[in-house]
């Protein structure tokens, strides 16, 4: 008894630690005597299948079910005609021979699978989730008493799988924002409610590194060149911030912060993350800071021109120096190509962004990064 309390812990760990998967599929074949096991599932809204733990199996048959292989082995058919919550012996191989010699031979035989016991967890039209458990024709068979401990495991195994697919969708969408942010062609700054830098995507780094009125200092905090629009920038910060923002005439606020080695100040917009979908769910009191500098080139993320509108890097390289000024007579000479080569990509340009002269690449571009 202890020993599957133990293990029922072991399965809730692995409900946040995907990788813990392989060692609850080992804990379970060794507290019920298979020699290889797995739990697969068959995800049919996220598209995704394969083993989510393993043991004893080798890579190859890992991979298969990734592929999809699973769907023409006779065990995953028949294991798919089981109700869910049900644990039984599903295959004695010796039967199995008789029905199904090429099965027999070119799998059960080769991997010294004899016995095989299951459990579907899911079976549904959202997903497909088992455990599939393996004996040596050597061993015996497995009995009612194992069935009957791998049954009563089936709500902690349905609580840590449902809660597993619930992390996983989080971080899926995490990875998705923040490399949506990170092509973002604005400077992003997200600051938390600690005051603390919680995310600097590229643009903002450059800007930063190029314009000394705000830095951020050693404890990743933001401080502005000069004292008092250092005090003015956290006072905007602390303003909007605040839980009731009721009393706040506009939730958007602006500054300049300046240098004396630059002409121009780096301009500054502040927004409170009021959405619990802003920007990859910042935790309440999140301020997002928006940054341009004037004087800076406009850099447009290649890689962001790639994914939105399948620009060639050189296309993009056109795109970018338009957007900053150049005509296609400077593209040609700065480029080193010539003007019948820029104009041809000028026009791909203009195919890809569906618009129809310069000046629209620039308002498009422009406007999608303000």
């Amino acid at each position: 008894m202890d020993a599957l309390l133990d293990f029922v812990g072991e399965i809730y760990e692995a409900s946040y630690k995907p990788n813990h998967w392989d060692k609850v599929t080992s804990d379970l074949c060794q507290l019920l005597g298979a020699r290889s096991g797995a739990i697969f599932m068959d995800d049919y809204e996220g598209r995704v299948r394969g083993m989510i733990g393993a043991h004893g199996l080798p890579r190859t048959v890992r991979a298969a079910y990734r592929f999809g292989m699973s769907k023409y082995d006779y065990t995953f058919q028949l294991q798919q005609r089981e109700p869910t919550g049900l644990a039984r012996q599903i295959i004695h191989a010796p039967e199995v021979r008789e029905d199904h010699p090429l099965y027999y031979k070119l799998i059960l035989k080769p991997n010294d699978i004899g016995y095989l016991a299951g459990m579907n967890i899911y079976k549904d039209d959202e997903w497909h989730v088992g455990i599939g458990l393996h004996r040596s024709f050597k061993a015996n068979a497995f009995s009612s008493r194992d069935c009957d401990i791998l049954q009563k495991l089936y709500p902690h195994f349905k609580r840590a799988l449902r809660i597993h697919k619930e992390f996983h969708r989080l971080r899926t969408r995490q990875q998705t924002l923040q490399s949506a942010l990170d092509r973002f062609m604005t400077g992003l700054i997200i600051v938390g409610p600690d005051r603390a830098v919680n995310y600097c995507n590229p643009v903002a780094k450059a800007l930063l590194s190029h314009h000394q009125a705000l830095i951020a200092d050693g404890q990743g905090r933001l401080r502005a060149h000069y004292p008092e629009e250092n005090r003015r920038l956290h006072t905007l910060i602390n303003q909007l911030s605040v839980a009731d923002r009721q009393d706040i005439k506009t939730h958007n606020q602006a500054i300049g912060l300046h240098h004396p080695d630059r002409e121009h100040g780096l301009n500054v917009m502040l927004a409170p993350l009021d959405s619990p979908t802003d920007y990859a769910s910042q935790p309440p009191g999140s301020i997002a800071l928006y940054l341009n500098d004037p004087d800076s080139a406009f850099n447009l993320p290649a890689e962001s021109l790639r994914s939105l509108y399948d620009m060639t890097p050189a296309e993009a390289g056109v795109a970018t120096a338009l957007v900053n000024g150049q005509s296609p007579n400077q593209i040609s000479e700065h480029h080193g190509v010539s003007i019948e080569t820029v104009r041809s990509q000028l026009k791909s340009i203009y195919q890809k962004m569906g618009v129809k002269k310069q000046q629209d690449v620039i308002r498009v571009l422009l406007s999608g990064a303000m």
